[in-house]
């Protein structure tokens, strides 16, 4: 009788560790885009787009009004064509080849002790960029901690991307990396990072953005999975909801979460990615009438 407790007690523990069933979690489509040098500072500039009252005075989501014309805009900006109000091009070197935008098929689900995520796409046509030739794919998630970094209800991690970087507008060195204006860990105004990396012996990357990108420091991320099939990769990202590391965020139930994602393709690197508009997430939290929300259902 010992015996056969133990096992059905191993077997519950096991359970509770096993990965979703994704048959079962829904699927929200996000059409990643290619941003060029559009920073931070251009998108929160009115003479350079239009939007900015929007964003500002009614406190609307850039997902709002461009999550149905991302691919269209990633399609200007990848060949060098002028964009927004004030005609800017955005793209001074234009990748020869690089498609405009990814489409990403994205589930979420959570348990006891876990959020998950798990990302699906197509690889699109390459371009000449191939600065990273370990890494074939890498994928970024950032999120803050539920409100605590200024401005990312509306535009997700884009409060991390700014001109003086490198390889932007006015690069202040060819060594500075995202950061956040008015960070302070202890406050909580930061952005948790996690990524996954495709190459050979890479491990998977647990950090943070405070006032420099830090690519280590936190416990959180339990494990990061990718795997190609044909031109169809499959990403899942498993980490703690208790975090407990440095530039971790604690997940709980009431709070709703800003996030925005990365996938960096065909051996490409730096700024020469996809990239999400900001969405939201809360664990068990209906918000119905906010478009660029996802409720993580528990499994």
């Amino acid at each position: 009788m010992k015996k056969l407790a133990m096992a059905m007690l191993v077997l519950l523990a096991g359970s509770a560790w096993a990965a979703p069933d994704w048959s079962k979690v829904p699927t929200r489509k996000v059409t990643l885009f290619y941003p060029g040098q559009a920073s931070l500072e251009w998108v929160m500039n009115k003479p350079d787009h239009s939007a900015v009252p929007d964003i500002v005075d009614k406190k609307r989501s850039c997902a709002k009004c461009h999550e149905g014309d991302a691919n269209e805009i990633g399609d200007k900006i990848v060949r060098g064509v002028a964009v927004g109000s004030s005609k800017s091009v955005l793209e001074p070197t234009p990748p020869k080849g690089k498609a405009g935008s990814l489409p990403v098929m994205l589930q979420t689900a959570f348990d006891a002790d876990k959020i998950y995520f798990r990302f699906e796409w197509t690889s699109p046509q390459g371009g000449d960029n191939k600065a990273d030739p370990k890494n074939e794919v890498k994928l970024t998630m950032m999120f803050d901690g539920g409100g605590t970094v200024d401005g990312s209800n509306q535009n997700g991690c884009w409060a991390t991307c700014h001109q003086d970087l490198r390889g932007m507008k006015a690069p202040k060195d060819d060594k500075k990396t995202k950061y956040l204006k008015d960070a302070d860990l202890a406050a909580g105004k930061y952005m948790d990072l996690i990524q996954y990396r495709s190459g050979k012996g890479e491990k998977p990357v647990d950090g943070y953005v405070a006032t420099s990108r830090e690519m280590d420091g936190g416990k959180g991320l339990q494990k990061a999975e990718g795997k190609k099939d044909g031109n169809k990769w499959v990403v899942t990202l498993e980490r703690s909801l208790a975090g407990g590391g440095k530039g971790d965020h604690a997940l709980v139930a009431g709070k709703t979460y800003n996030f925005g994602f990365a996938i960096h393709e065909d051996h490409s690197n730096a700024r020469f990615h996809y990239v999400s508009l900001g969405y939201q997430f809360g664990l068990d939290k209906a918000v119905p009438e906010v478009k660029n929300y996802i409720n993580v259902l528990k499994q």
